[in-house]
């Protein structure tokens, strides 16, 4: 989305091109004006018009002459039809009418809202003649960001009525249904749905391939609330969305649900989906824990192995810490991260050289859940066991220690964000957060000896450098300046 200024900057190359008939900048204007959504195109036209101490970002009225405007370009008349002056508005409308290109469609679908009566009415009477689906198609996504307004809120109603006793309610919506605009597109599944145009068989038809999050959630709730349950098992249970799968869950009981389903859905991705899986599963008289603890400790793939135990320590069910170190140390990197997930309650002092070696591993993930754990027991290891990181060749582990270090909070998370803009690699410097001083804490001695080491080498201003030193409470703070 381009910025108001962006927008006048190109606005004013597209009506000095205009002028001066400069093709390739009209052609490469009508194509940026055709591509954008209708809710940008009303938003360029608000911007076209709005008052400005540099001028009209379309320039001065006069420049519109008639030549101008009698140009082969379509583009030329859509661009004067947002100028601040209605007498040339005007005369843009009356010039598009002449044209029959989707950008022209577009143009006078944004008139149709504005507020000379004069222009409005005459960009009305053109756009009701303009009846073909594919007019539909660039002119109903405009108008309907006028609904809602005093201005041209009654043009959709007028003009979906025309096309429909024309081609008929089905085609019509048929056709908004397969817009690439996803408001209309939206709009037109909720229509069609509430009026009877669309049921439960195309829904289940549709499901599967719709990949507009608001559609499918339309389609999901038309499945869930008409289908039987034989259909609701078969369609939603298996469904790609944990939605889907969770709302299965909810709407069959214990009884309508096959053990095997439930079973699979257990050991689910979605943690919405395996609160409800064990709902049932108990439901059916069955334990989830010794279900969870079975499958955790077989022979399974890693993943489904790791989503027991994440299962298992949700059931409330102890897991041994040797068994979650064990984890911890597995080659299978779903392991490994759920074992990290389990020992963040429950890390000891010896587990330390484990997660700092986790945190100096290859994977970025692994680094981060170690690196949470080890901020979750700030009291079993100190800002020098991060020394080897610091140094090491790679900027990327030198990244994670500044971050581990930053979680400490408090004056050390100052001397961590001083100490990464010392960093010798600028991407790792130019990462980095200066945090605030805290407030109504002093640091201890050797933190503001460290501090004032930094303060004298870091690049930063001089205002901020003593705004710092004042607060650790440095002597003579203004040195820093």
């Amino acid at each position: 989305m381009l910025t108001p200024s962006q927008i006048r900057d190109r606005l004013a190359r597209g009506a000095a091109a205009a002028v001066e008939g400069d093709r390739p900048v009209l052609d490469e204007t009508a194509s940026w004006l055709t591509a954008v959504t209708a809710r940008e195109l009303v938003r360029i036209d608000q911007e076209a018009r709005r008052f400005s101490f540099e001028g009209p970002a379309l320039g001065k009225s006069q420049a519109w002459t008639s030549e101008v405007l009698a140009s082969p370009s379509p583009v030329v008349a859509v661009l004067a039809g947002m100028h601040t002056d209605g007498h040339v508005r005007e005369r843009a409308v009356r010039s598009l009418v002449t044209s029959f290109d989707a950008l022209s469609d577009r143009a006078l679908a944004v008139r149709v809202g504005d507020h000379v009566g004069v222009v409005r009415e005459l960009a009305l009477r053109e756009v009701l003649r303009r009846r073909t689906l594919d007019n539909a198609a660039h002119v109903v996504p405009v108008l309907r960001r006028f609904e809602q307004r005093g201005r041209g809120s009654g043009a959709l109603a007028r003009y979906l009525h025309a096309l429909v006793g024309e081609h008929g309610e089905a085609d019509v919506w048929a056709r908004l249904r397969s817009s690439a605009d996803h408001d209309l597109r939206r709009a037109a599944f909720r229509h069609s749905f509430d009026s009877g145009l669309l049921g439960l068989p195309d829904a289940v038809a549709l499901l599967a391939g719709e990949r507009d999050q608001v559609v499918r959630r339309r389609l999901i709730g038309v499945v869930a609330d008409s289908a039987t349950p034989d259909v609701i098992a078969g369609v939603l249970l298996r469904d790609r969305a944990a939605e889907s799968r969770t709302l299965a869950l909810v709407k069959l009981t214990a009884e309508q649900l096959d053990p095997a389903e439930v079973e699979r859905l257990l050991v689910d991705s979605s943690v919405l989906t395996r609160l409800w899986a064990r709902r049932r599963w108990q439901e059916m008289g069955r334990d989830p824990a010794v279900l969870y603890a079975t499958r955790a400790r077989s022979a399974a793939n890693p993943i489904m192995r790791a989503r027991a135990y994440i299962g298992l320590a949700e059931t409330g069910t102890a897991i041994e810490r040797q068994e979650v170190l064990g984890l911890v140390r597995s080659a299978d990197l779903p392991l490994q991260k759920v074992g990290l997930s389990l020992l963040k309650d429950h890390a000891a002092a010896e587990d330390v050289p484990l997660l700092f070696q986790a945190v100096a591993g290859d994977h970025s993930r692994v680094a981060r859940l170690a690196g949470e754990v080890l901020a979750a027991h700030l009291r079993l290891w100190s800002p020098t066991d991060l020394a080897p990181l610091k140094a090491a060749e790679d900027p990327a582990l030198r990244s994670r220690a500044w971050w581990i270090h930053r979680l400490r909070g408090g004056w050390e998370a100052v001397i961590a964000g001083l100490e990464l803009l010392h960093d010798p690699d600028p991407r790792v410097a130019a990462s980095g957060r200066q945090s605030e001083p805290p407030m109504y804490l002093l640091p201890t001695a050797a933190q503001q000896h460290r501090i004032a080491e930094l303060l004298a080498t870091v690049p930063i201003g001089p205002d901020r450098r003593r705004s710092i030193a004042f607060a650790a409470g440095l002597p003579d703070p203004g040195q820093y300046s």
